[in-house]
């Protein structure tokens, strides 16, 4: 497992970003970075996020959404996150499966993982399983997104980090599951 520490300060730098769509962050102030700060390029190893998922689920079964991301850039990852917010009826999660080297973490509905490098063409796969209420009705939506951020050569240690703007490339795919009863 490469630069943990620099990946958890590279996630905090970037705050909200990850779950949050373009848009509420377009409306958000742009901080300026200050003369002489360091600014972050796009980063060079884009991801491609795709869920697999059922079309349709009974109320009080569980199912599998698969979240696959490819690197489709020329360069390894620093930082590879995928995550994402799982439907209001769902009333437990778990992780299944996740590569070797990464670090996955559930707070209520919102699943999240950090991913160890991530090399130009390669895959990396995980399982969540969610479980649907008994009460559940109408459509599950989720919300899935997949980050791929690159820090600067050094580390975070060898800039201001104040007003950086870290080169971050966020993929959103939404997906909605028909509850059957």
């Amino acid at each position: 497992m490469r630069r943990h520490l620099t990946a958890f300060a590279a996630i905090a730098l970037a705050g909200g970003m990850l779950l949050t769509p373009g848009t509420a962050n377009a409306a958000a102030p742009r901080i300026t970075a200050p003369q002489g700060a360091v600014q972050a390029d796009k980063p060079l190893a884009p991801l491609k996020l795709t869920v697999t998922y059922p079309r349709r689920a009974w109320a009080g079964d569980s199912y599998v959404y698969t979240l696959t991301t490819k690197n489709v850039g020329k360069w390894y990852t620093d930082i590879a996150y995928i995550g994402g917010y799982l439907p209001s009826q769902v009333s437990k999660v778990r992780v299944i499966r996740k590569p070797a080297g990464s670090y996955c973490e559930i707070s209520g509905r919102e699943v999240g993982c950090l991913l160890d490098t991530l090399n130009p063409g390669k895959t990396a796969t995980i399982k969540v399983r969610v479980w649907l209420r008994n009460s559940a009705r109408g459509t599950a939506t989720a919300d899935f997104g997949s980050a791929s951020i690159d820090v600067p050569a050094g580390g975070l240690g060898t800039f201001d980090i104040h007003g950086i703007d870290i080169g971050s490339d966020v993929k959103y795919v939404r997906v909605k599951t028909r509850v059957l009863r």
